[in-house]
Parts: C-alpha cells; structure tokens; sequence
C-alpha cells in the first residue's frame, strides 16, 4: 500500500478500535488526539473521562499500547502490538483482550449510546467511507495537544460560524479548562467540511446555519452510524 492508503486506513480502524473500547465503557472512557514524542506521533489517546487513571494509546505512526492500566497502578501485561496484527485478528476478541489489559471489565451488554459515543461511532463511520477513495478523510481535535510546537485551539473551529457561543464557553467538566477538547473537526482531502461537538452530539457543515441533531438522524437511520455517515457527506455535498 501507498503511504496514503497506509494513513487512510490506519485512520478509520484506529477510529473503529476505540470508538468501540468508549462505546463499550462510556463512564469511563474518552478519546483525546495527541502528539507526543517532540508531536512526531500521532495517537488516538483513551483515557479515564473522571479524570482517574488509565491510558491507552493507539498510535498510528507506530503501535497499540497500554501505558496505565485503568483500576490500578500496576504494569499491564499488554505487549505493544502492530496495526498489522489487529486488522488479523477477530477485532471482538482483540477488544476484549485490551479490555482485560487495561483493567477495563467485559460489559455483559453492549450499554446505548450517549452523545459522546453515539460522536465518535459516527466519526468512525465517516473515516470508514474514505478507504480506497482520491479524498482522504481525517479527524482533527478542536485541540492540537501536542509536546511539540503549535499546540492550542485549533483555528478551524473559527470556519463554522453557526456553532452557539454558549458552546464554546468554558464548562466545569472541561479537560484543562479547555472547551475546544469537545469539539472534533472532519477534514476531507485537507479541507475543514464538518465539525462535531461531543457532549450535545450537534453537527455543522460550513455553508449552513442549522445544526445536525446527530440522535435524531441516528434514530432515522434505524440506529445505524454508517448510513448517519452517509447522510453527513450528503449534506457536506448538497448547497
């Protein structure tokens, strides 16, 4: 595969595996964009949504790792582990695995989806679509958390003018204060088209003032987040 193809489709099953690892613990989980290393890496970052322990970093320049394990303080017996061997393996299986690894306990029952996880099923689904395509998709976080330089809000927020103040204000439950962490940023072929905020579930796309009540389309859809996808480009497309 091309370099391309290689980030394209470690974007979407990044995206898959932890999308699925929140779906399954939405109390305990979250997802961050980091760029640790000097911001060589480029991570998809699982950590404890109560601000408690627990890392888990899916590093798309590198490997599947566990750093801190999310109900004690002892080492994970989780190896780090190449994208090659995830895309082999039966992904419900790997999920339990890292499950286990990162002191995450198995649900019994898949829990439904709140907004912060019905978003990241349908970021999910958006990278999915984009795999074998000219126009690659990418997320970025409306916070560049990054250990090396340009870190901060990210300025394509600033392109979706609809999204309410009242949004954009600092709330208590923010990760270090900052309420650009809620916010994640659909690019396509480099190009800023949609914007997500986590805790309402709302979408925008650039040329509208109305905002996409991802729930409601989610409900339309017969629960499905890959025709929610599907509706999102449709929008994105449609002046």
């Amino acid at each position: 595969m091309n370099e391309q193809m290689n980030s394209t489709v470690t974007e979407a099953i990044s995206w898959r595996l932890a999308s699925e690892l929140c779906r399954r613990h939405p109390k305990t989980t979250r997802i961050l964009i980091t760029h640790p290393g000097g911001g060589q890496y480029n991570c998809l970052t699982i950590v404890n949504s109560q601000g408690g322990i627990g890392v888990i970093q899916l590093n798309r320049s590198g490997t599947i790792q566990v750093h801190q394990k999310f109900d004690t303080d002892r080492p994970s017996d989780w190896r780090a582990t190449e994208w090659s061997e995830y895309i082999a393996s039966d992904p419900l299986e790997f999920l339990k695995q890292l499950e286990i690894s990162s002191g995450l306990n198995p649900p019994r029952d898949v829990p439904t989806s709140v907004p912060r996880t019905l978003t990241y099923r349908v970021l999910a689904a958006l990278t999915a679509t984009a795999i074998m395509t000219v126009r690659p998709l990418e997320v970025q976080s409306g916070f560049i958390d990054t250990s090396g330089y340009g870190g901060g809000p990210n300025g394509a927020l600033e392109l979706f003018d609809a999204i309410p103040e009242k949004l954009l204000q600092r709330r208590q439950t923010d990760l270090n204060s900052e309420p650009s962490y809620r916010f994640w940023i659909l690019t396509r072929a480099g190009v800023p088209i949609l914007v997500i905020e986590e805790e309402t579930a709302t979408g925008w796309v650039q040329h509208r003032k109305t905002a996409i009540d991802l729930k409601k389309v989610f409900t339309r859809h017969h629960r499905n987040p890959q025709l929610v996808a599907f509706e999102l480009l449709r929008r994105v497309d449609t002046l």
